[in-house]
């Protein structure tokens, strides 16, 4: 097929939904904004909640790698707008989104038989198909052959099973018969020969209304593949929600599995994100329809090929930050710490998206889970926290007074709490009350896993940070263990007893790569940036000097050892270990000062905007607020909050992050926080 052209009249209808979304969500932001300011609640309770969030403290973030350097105050993620990804992808290519129709399609050259097939038009619709089957048929046969046949196949009485037609057809009618009955109802009828006349039998099951893996409903033969490879390839642009919310959506409205639908890796929420994904047999003229009416999502730049995408398919992220109300540093003070960043980089400590933002950390989970401590692991994960929206904080207050797991699960909101509703709605099923294993194991495993990854990463901060204030800054020394930096080429394979594909902020060496020793013959071949420290596993090496006993001393406090997770009562928590760098440079690292007078406008623009031809926001002279603008990659396991970490010396957050905006809400009463 050749690319579809792109027609003025569709670029304005574009921008016009566009605009109306932009208006939508607006609005939306000044009620939210409103329902704040309207709370009953006093800026000191505000303040105390505040202080319940995690710190970087608390899950082993100490150290730095610039000496000498006091930071400055900004705010991150002020507006989602302001936090920009585009995927890296095995290439090394930035993925963008240019277009929302164009699609690169090498069509195979298709037989005889599916041309007349497709010259058909079958709807893929079967209500759909079903009704045009006899308008079809009684162009033949005429239209009271036609509504007997459709009685026939509508009938309840099981007596009447088959219609016999009392006449010949000659042999290019008999042939289009078939192509109708074979094509437009194929599971609903079948069509024989007898003594040269037709006769239609009902077949037993019907259509239904089940569907194939790619959402064609099975009561309708689908249209012939007419592309190179099953897999359709389309990027993603998505606002402020997750990866597998806006997949799911997809998914939804195609009416297929989401398992049809494959990623290289998850994206931020709180952010526009551009990636790649594939779709299994989803022809890219449906996801242009369905681009146009999802929300904060947009799709395009399709082409086919032969193969899926998988969970780390990716050689890293290109990140455009925008940091708001700068203040205590200039274009002269932090230029220097700039070049720092850009020719010595930062420590890769896991970020504290990692560990969630509330004050029961996922790690704190993680050790339950570990002790095979279901019945806690449940508590944690249902315990009341600061930071909850008021009817998750409601549920969980109910099931905390009452343990009545039926009530508690009415009242928790079903997209906001995955876990929680898991965990509720098994602890309500028959012979489930006190099973807690059970309850446990009815979150899914992508979830259950994330609890002890987020311990494992927990434990390899705390040795980072030891092994940095002990230890030279600069250089290995004897007793590291390094592994030449992979850079941004495609992540070396992890082991999936450790860190499956679903996690793609992981360690970046499997355990199967066997590190090398620093000793004192070799400690010239090797560098910083090629140093790892083992995250705990039964098959990891530790190194050679006083950090192993780091790993032993955090563990125990914890009630576990890093030489007992090979014996975990389940096989899926046994956990393997792996690898990864201790400090990571970034690559392409450019900045940019403006000045701007409005929190409410983007100081960016996204894919979406290039292509609806929104001008680039500039910076406007003498502006009241001062902003810098970052862009840089990274590999696909870093956490570009821990670049913004060594930057500014600040807290990363979300806690302290969200009272910063408000302070700044406050300072600016015209502004609205996204």
């Amino acid at each position: 097929m050749s690319p579809l052209p792109t027609s003025q009249d569709a670029a304005s209808s574009v921008k016009r939904e566009r605009s109306a979304e932009v208006e939508a969500d607006t609005q939306q932001q000044q009620q939210q904004t409103d329902k704040r300011v309207k709370t009953k609640e006093s800026p000191r309770q505000r303040e105390q909640e505040q202080e319940q969030f995690l710190r970087e403290t608390d899950v082993g973030i100490t150290q730095f790698v610039t000496a000498g350097w006091r930071g400055f105050d900004a705010i991150i993620k002020h507006r989602f707008s302001d936090f920009f990804v585009n995927e890296i992808d095995l290439e090394g290519n930035v993925v963008r989104l240019t277009s929302y129709y164009d699609a690169v399609d090498p069509a195979p050259p298709i037989t005889e038989e599916e041309q007349a097939i497709a010259a058909l038009n079958v709807p893929t619709d079967a209500a759909q198909a079903f009704d045009m089957a006899f308008v079809k048929l009684a162009e033949i046969l005429g239209e009271a052959d036609s509504a007997s046949i459709r009685q026939l196949l509508e009938s309840d009485d099981d007596s009447q099973k088959s219609f016999l037609l009392d006449r010949e057809l000659d042999k290019s009618q008999r042939k289009s018969v078939y192509d109708i009955t074979n094509n437009f109802l194929p599971t609903q009828v079948r069509c024989d020969t007898v003594d040269g006349k037709l006769a239609f039998m009902r077949r037993n099951g019907g259509g239904g209304d089940d569907r194939s893996k790619n959402g064609q409903k099975r009561g309708a033969r689908a249209k012939p593949w007419a592309h190179d490879g099953d897999y359709c390839y389309f990027v993603m642009q998505k606002e402020n929600q997750d990866t597998m919310g806006a997949l799911s959506q997809i998914a939804y409205r195609l009416h297929c599995t989401p398992r049809s639908i494959g990623t290289a890796g998850t994206k931020d929420k709180r952010g526009i994100t551009v990636q790649r994904c594939s779709a299994y047999r989803i022809d890219h003229t449906r996801l242009i329809g369905l681009s146009k009416t999802l929300r904060g999502t947009r799709l395009g730049n399709f082409s086919y090929g032969p193969r899926e995408l998988k969970l780390g398919d990716l050689a890293g992220n290109r990140f455009e930050i925008v940091l708001r109300h700068v203040n205590g540093a200039d274009e002269l003070s932090l230029g220097p710490v700039l070049q720092g960043i850009r020719d010595t980089g930062f420590i890769n400590y896991y970020g504290m998206q990692r560990f969630g933002t509330q004050g029961i950390s996922s790690h704190s989970v993680g050790i339950a889970v570990l002790k095979a401590d279901w019945k806690e692991a449940i508590d944690l994960i249902l315990k009341p926290r600061f930071g909850d929206y008021p009817d998750v904080r409601k549920a969980r207050e109910v099931w905390c007074e009452t343990r009545d797991a039926k009530a508690a699960l009415a009242l928790m909101p079903k997209k906001a709490a995955l876990a929680e509703c898991s965990v509720l709605q098994a602890l309500t099923q028959k012979g489930n009350v006190n099973n807690w294993a059970a309850a446990f194991a009815a979150v899914p495993r992508n979830l259950r896993l994330m609890y002890v990854h987020a311990y494992q990463s927990y434990v390899w901060n705390a040795a980072v940070s030891q092994r940095l204030a002990r230890y030279s800054i600069t250089g290995p020394v004897i007793g590291d263990l390094v592994i030449k930096a992979p850079g941004f080429s495609a992540k070396l394979p992890s082991d999936s007893l450790d860190l499956p594909a679903a996690d793609e902020d992981s360690a970046d060496v499997s355990s199967r790569i066997t590190p090398t020793l620093v000793t004192a013959e070799n400690i010239r071949d090797f560098t910083i940036y090629d140093v790892v420290l083992p995250m705990p596993g039964w098959a990891v090496t530790y190194p050679k000097h006083d950090i192993k006993n780091t790993y032993v001393d955090v563990m125990k406090q914890d009630g576990l050892s890093p030489f007992g997770l090979g014996k975990h009562p389940l096989k899926e928590y046994k956990l393997a270990g792996a690898y990864r760098h201790m400090i990571i440079k970034p690559r392409d690292f450019e900045y940019e000062w403006m000045r701007y007078n409005d929190d409410s406008k983007p100081l960016a623009r996204s894919d979406s905007d290039a292509i609806e031809e929104r001008p680039v926001p500039q910076s406007i002279v003498d502006g009241k607020y001062v902003a810098l603008k970052l862009k840089f990659d990274l590999p696909s396991s870093a956490y570009a909050t821990m670049l913004l970490r060594e930057l500014m010396r600040q807290e990363t957050a979300a806690g302290h992050q969200t009272k910063l905006s408000f302070g700044a809400l406050a300072d600016d009463k015209n502004s609205t926080i996204e």
